[in-house]
Order: structure tokens, then sequence, then C-alpha cells
């Protein structure tokens, strides 16, 4: 069981020592602005301030220690840890940097170094209380409970109103079978703070284990009472619910859960269990389909969505999941027998003879009179394995920590797309770009001569889910309307705006005009690459997804029968990027650009080259990172794709904290 920290954002933070005031005063309101968005608890919004107060005054230790308390809130432990490093190796004896470092490494299970961090800082600070809590902490999760009792009386020694030091020595006693004098404890925390959610459901949940029944229904209602939106209270009480045989209420409980909680693949999983018992197969495999989409690699996902597909008589399903089971795991003697029933029925004999016989020598190593499951298991004797194959993803955070937090948010993960060169309208002097879009010299000349609008550089995943508005589009529209062109300048801002309103064939038109007439690739390519790339998606999804309806003159719409092509077919707009790189190679642009062509064209290893000659170049390009770090978890790299993302999320790249929490946490 995890040891609960506290939220570590409180008045705490924001007391930080003065030192250093004294000098530039350029960093010093970007400071405060991260300190209030640090208060709000807008980590991303810190982060950008506290990157630029660091840029003004690099030694500025509190700058880094907040930027990793905001990264530490994000989920992004090994990033803040290289912040608070940073704030000790300025500020050697600052107890709230090891406290934080000793924490964040406990999250990551670096146990000796959280030891090692949390005793320097009781070194320093003996009568700190929550230093006494992280200690205990860490040893509770080495299960030297015992040992975390002590730092826990230690703690309540200095202050006797500490509710979560008795809350977590109360969990330290039940883990220790010591039940009742457990439940003194979380009354006590109760009692200390009674609005604390946890508080309740934790005491509910030892009552229920202790049989009360009725005082564990309360708690969980009196929870519900405090915070309707925390899910791990209707999970709670769903299992009380089982535990009566109410089966129905759990199940209205569990729904709770998802509709709290979308991607908690523990709860869907428990409901197709009690679906299936109840004997509504068609709503137990639909769960089951829920759990896999969140944790593929889940191998009882498929085994018992096979079996459920067998009951429906689904044979074909069946003996694909139970395919599928075997290929995660292969010594599941369960999955080659069950496939071996199921293939005997599609009258596949010697099918069904090969996996009865590959099961049957399977059980033999493992139960055999000469049994040496060594042989079948040596393969998987890192548990690691074995944690991948059964995990079910379940943060029972609350609806509102949830809501509040960007790493909890939906989203896709995939990679940002490609740049290009748009047009931004602006009044009067052009102010700070905003985070996600870029400048370069060329434009910069350009744009001392623009008047109501600025060239920048942009991705096109922003314009996906931002799409232009009316407003955008009549500015879009006067531009293509403005007149016949007197120059390179007029063709190449016709081209961007038609290229906007998606008019490609006269936006390339215009792109090779400009190039003609200016000489500067900068200016054309890559837009036509992006052009080429989208025009070539478009083609695909023609080709392969949408009916082609040909209208003829006085007949009837015909269907057109092309070809399907396997894979979309992207050198046109490699090949621009490619001669762009050539033309100009200390343009970070034009090799992100070529790096995603290749990871469309799955060419992963040759894109990681590139996406790191961008990074080379241009060291603030948070795109850059966030793929290259997708990239590599693809290719199981996830400790490089880490450091990576938190990279990423500290340029301003918010959707790397999602990723973190699923690949970068343990």
């Amino acid at each position: 069981m995890s040891v609960r920290f506290k939220q570590l954002i409180s008045s705490l933070i924001l007391m930080l020592m003065a030192a250093g005031l004294q000098a530039q005063v350029n960093y010093r309101p970007f400071l405060l602005n991260g300190r209030i968005y640090l208060s709000e608890e807008k980590f991303v919004d810190a982060i950008k301030q506290f990157n630029i107060a660091i840029n003004a005054k690099p030694d500025l230790f509190d700058a880094y220690f907040l930027r990793g308390v905001a990264k530490f809130n994000l989920g992004d432990d090994q990033g803040a840890i290289e912040d608070f490093t940073t704030t000790l190796s300025i500020h050697p004896l600052y107890v709230r940097a090891y406290y934080y470092r000793g924490v964040a490494n406990d999250r990551l299970q670096n146990y000796h170094n959280a030891r090692s961090d949390l005793a320097k800082a009781l070194s320093i600070d003996p009568y700190n209380a929550d230093l006494h809590v992280a200690n205990a902490a860490t040893k509770m999760h080495l299960n030297d409970f015992k040992g975390a009792i002590e730092d826990f009386d230690m703690a309540l020694l200095i202050n006797s109103s500490l509710s979560y030091a008795y809350l977590n020595r109360g969990i330290a006693k039940w883990l220790l079978d010591r039940k009742e004098l457990a439940l003194e404890d979380l009354n006590k925390a109760v009692f200390h703070d009674y609005f604390d959610t946890d508080n309740w459901i934790r005491r509910g949940m030892l009552r229920a284990e202790l049989n009360d029944i009725s005082g564990a229904m309360a708690d969980f209602n009196q929870a519900e009472m405090l915070d309707a939106s925390n899910p791990l209270l209707y999970f709670q009480r769903a299992m009380v619910f089982l535990k009566q045989g109410d089966t129905l209420a759990a199940l209205r409980d569990y729904e709770k859960v998802n509709m709290l909680d979308q991607r908690n693949a523990l709860t869907y999983y428990n409901r197709a269990l009690l679906y299936g018992l109840i004997g509504q197969p068609d709503a137990a495999a639909a769960l089951y389909t829920e759990v896999i989409k969140i944790n593929p690699g889940n191998v009882y996902g498929y085994f018992n969505r096979g079996n459920t597909y067998y009951e429906m008589k689904n044979l074909a399903a069946a003996e694909q999941d139970f395919t599928e089971a075997i290929r995660i795991f292969p010594d599941f003697a369960g999955a080659w027998i069950n496939r071996s029933v199921v293939r005997r029925e599609r009258k596949n004999e010697k099918g069904a003879r090969n996996d009865y016989d590959k099961a049957m020598a399977i059980i033999t190593a493992v139960n055999g009179p000469s049994a040496n499951p060594d042989s079948v298991f040596s393969r998987y004797a890192d548990s690691s394995f074995f944690n991948k194959i059964i995990a079910l993803e379940s943060d029972f955070v609350s609806g509102e920590a949830r809501q509040a937090k960007v790493q909890y948010r939906e989203m896709k993960i995939e990679p940002f797309g490609l740049f290009y060169v748009g047009l931004m309208s602006v009044k009067g002097k052009p102010q700070r770009l905003p985070t996600g879009y870029y400048s370069s010299p060329t434009l910069a000349s350009l744009n001392a001569n623009a008047a109501g609008f600025s060239y920048v550089i942009a991705n096109v995943t922003r314009l996906e889910n931002h799409p232009i508005d009316a407003k955008t589009n009549q500015f879009y529209d006067s531009i293509v309307s403005g007149g016949k062109e007197n120059g390179c300048s007029d063709f190449f801002r016709q081209a961007i705006a038609n290229q906007a309103l998606q008019n490609y064939a006269t936006a390339l038109e215009s792109f090779a005009i400009a190039s003609k007439c200016s000489g500067d690739a900068e200016m054309t390519l890559l837009n036509t690459g992006v052009i080429r790339v989208s025009l070539e998606d478009l083609h695909f999804a023609s080709e392969n997804y949408v009916v082609d309806v040909m209208i003829a003159p006085r007949k009837s719409p015909s269907i057109s029968q092309t070809d399907k092509k396997d894979e979309a077919d992207y050198r046109l707009a490699l090949a621009d990027f490619i001669r762009l790189c050539h033309d100009q190679p200390g343009n970070a642009f034009a090799w992100y650009n070529l790096a995603t062509t290749k990871l469309l064209m799955k060419n992963y290893n040759r894109a990681i080259d590139d996406y790191s000659e961008a990074i080379r170049l241009e060291p603030a390009l948070g795109e850059a990172y966030y793929n290259r770090a997708l990239t590599l978890i693809f290719l199981g790299e996830d400790k490089l794709a880490c450091a990576d993302l938190s990279k990423a999320g500290e340029l301003g790249i918010s959707e790397a904290y999602s990723v973190i929490r699923k690949y970068c946490t343990k």
C-alpha cells in the first residue's frame, strides 16, 4: 500500500528566503508570477515563468527549487530531482530541497537516495515533523513498518495534531495486523481533519475488514458528502456491497468510478467479471475491450474476453484473443488449452492437438515428476515482465484534482505534426510570441515591413486543435483577394493564406513563383513539404476509406475501383525537406520536419537522428524533444524517453506530463 503524501503546495513553499534579491531586477516579476501560478496550481504556467527567471539569473536557487516543485506536482519526478539537485549545488543547506528530492526519489523507488536525502534534511532540521513523516513513508515502502511507526511517533511528538501522520501510522499498524490499534489512529486522523475525504475512506476500508459493515458504509457515505467526485470511495464501497452479496449495487458504484475516470482499467475489469457472473456476456466483452484499449499488454484482458466470446459462440473472435494471450505470455498453459478447445470446435484437429500438446508440456515442466519450472520461466525472471502483462491502470484521483492537473487529461498520445510558416493577425507592434510559435532571421526581416500581420513558424497540430474561426478566415480572405501581387513577399503571403484556406494547388503555384523570384528556400520549401504531406494524407484517405464517387451527366454516380494503398507515399514531401536541409543546414525546423516525415514513413532510427539535429540547432524546440521521446518509447527506450519528456514539459509541452504519468512513474 502506497503511503499518501499531503499535497506539497502550501504557504510553506511560498515563504522562501529573500537571499539574493538585490541583483538584477528583470527576473523578479517572473519569479513572482511563477509563485502566484504555483499557489494557483497552474504548474505549466509556473514553469514558463521560472524558465525566464533562470535565464535572466542562472544562480537563482529559489527559481530552480520552485520549478522543481512544479514539475514534482506534474508527476515529472526525474525532472524535479534535477532541479532540486541544482538548487542544492547553489544552496547546500536548503532543507526543503532535500525534502522534496527525497520524496521524489521515493516515488521513483530510489529508496537509498530517498533515505540519504531525508537523513541530510533531518540532520539540518531535526524538529521538522514533515521530514519524519516522509522518512517513515520511505520505510513503509521498504516494508519496515515498525521503523516507520517510530518515525510517525516522532512526528506526532513534534506536532500532535498532524492528521496525516495518524493516518499513515494507522496504515502501518494495519499492515502489521494490529487492526484495533490502527483504528484508534484512523479515528484520530478523522478527529484532527474532519474534512479530509481520505481519512474517512481509509477508516471505512479498515472497518470493512473488521466486519463492521454499517460503520464502513457510514464512513463511505460521509466521504461522498465531502467529495462526490472521488472514485476511490465508490470503488471501496462497491467491494463492501459485494461482501454483502449486492452485485447490482456494486455495479452501480463501479460505473460511477468509470464515469469519473474513464481510464480506470481495474474497474472496467471488475465490472466485466461481474457482468459475466450475472450472465450478460455482451456487456462483459465490451468492458474487456475497454480494458484492452487502456492496457493493451494485459494478458487476462484477452484471455477473459476469449472465454466470453466462446460463451457467446463467437469462436473466431475467441481464437484470436487466445492467440493474442499466447503471444503476450507464451507459457500461459490455460490459453493453449482454451485455444485447443476452440480449434477443435472449428474442425482444426491438427491445430487443436498441437495446442493441447504444448499446454501439457508446460504443465509437465512445472508440475511433473522431474519438474523444472525454472526452465519454463527463466525468460521471465524480471518481475517487471509479469507486472506489465497483468497491469491495470487505476489512479483513483479525485475528479476535482483530475481536472486541475494536466497529467490526468484525456488525450491521444501522438507526435506533433510539421512546422510551417503562417500568418498571425496583429495590432500595433508585435509582442512576445505565444508558446508554440517561433520566428527566424528571415521572418524577422519580413516582419519589419509587415503591417497588420506577422509571419510566424507554427505547428500544424496546434492548427488542427484550434480550427480557423470566422474572423481568421476573413483575415486570410482579405489577403487572398487583396489585389495583384507586386513582389516575392506578396506571392509568399498569398500562398500562405491559400494554404491556410486549403487551396493547396493555388498555394503551390504561388510558392513556386515566390521561390523563383526570391531564391530563398526557407520561404517556400517548409510549406510546400507540409502541403504535400496534407495532399498525400487526403489522397490516401480517399483511396482507402472513402467511397470515391464520380459524377457523370445524366448518369448515376459510379464508384471508382482504384486499388487500395498499403501506406501513404510521402516521398515528394521528403524531397522538399531534404533539399531544405541541404540548402540551410542550420534550419532546425527543416530537420524537425525531415524527422517527422521519416516518422510517418516508419524510419524510426533516422527520425531520432534528425530530431537530435533539430534539438542541437534549437535547444528550445520542445516539440522535437516530445516527438523523439515518443519514438524512443515505441522502440522500448523508456529511460531515454523520460528524460526527453521532462525537457519537453519544461519547454511548455503540457502533453508531456500525461505521457510521463503513463511511462515514467513506477
